[in-house]
């Protein structure tokens, strides 16, 4: 049985080599140089191996996985992937075409769009979206107005249409109430829109007695 002097001494000696071990093997490796010493019968656990203490892990480090890049992929100058931006929501140019086969020009019962125009005098985007469906409803005598309709009034007098087409329609709905328009694009003249074309336009000159 080995001294207290002499146990102490080698109990330093194995904690330096011990040191040299990673962290998840260091009780065993302890265990097992004590047992040496003291002579007595090793035992070694079959799954959990002792590392080499010249290796910082037990285990290889795993490998990192690269992105694949696809050959369509743009890359900057430092050979950098670009970073693809989302457009933002709104940003695409709304598109509407004109209808060839409605008839602005009037005849002898009723009046050209022009003509009707003239007469009205809308000021305001939503003043003409007023007139336009108060005409194509009941004076043409669509049962269905849509977009394209109203886009081809503003063509018809060569009046420049809103940027936000339909939201112009979509605020003439909701701030004045002079038109109906629903989620499938068909537009309505309704009463109030009515009484406006018709008793309020033109608008009359306040400088007036």
């Amino acid at each position: 049985m080995p001294s207290y002097d002499e146990l102490k001494s080698e109990l330093e000696s194995i904690s330096k080599v011990v040191d040299r071990f990673p962290e998840t093997v260091k009780p065993q490796v302890f265990d097992l140089l004590v047992r040496t010493f003291l002579g007595q019968a090793l035992q070694l656990s079959s799954n959990a191996p002792l590392a080499s203490p010249s290796s910082p892990s037990a285990a290889p480090p795993a490998k990192k996985r690269t992105r694949r890049r696809s050959s369509a992929e743009k890359v900057d100058s430092d050979g950098a992937p670009i970073e693809k931006v989302a457009p933002k929501r709104g940003a695409s140019k709304e598109s509407y075409k004109l209808d060839r086969e409605l008839n602005l020009r009037g005849d002898k019962s009723i009046p050209g769009f022009k003509s009707f125009v003239e007469e009205k005098q809308p000021g305001s985007a939503k003043e003409f979206n007023a007139v336009a469906v108060y005409y194509l409803q009941k004076i043409v005598g669509l049962s269905q107005v849509t977009l394209n309709h109203a886009y081809t009034c503003y063509s018809e007098v060569g009046r420049r249409p809103p940027e936000a087409f339909r939201q112009s329609f979509i605020d003439t709905k909701n701030k004045e109430g002079w038109v109906e328009f629903d989620s499938e694009g068909n537009l309505r003249i309704p009463h109030r829109g009515s009484v406006f074309v018709e008793h309020d336009l033109p608008r009359q000159n306040k400088n007036k007695s």
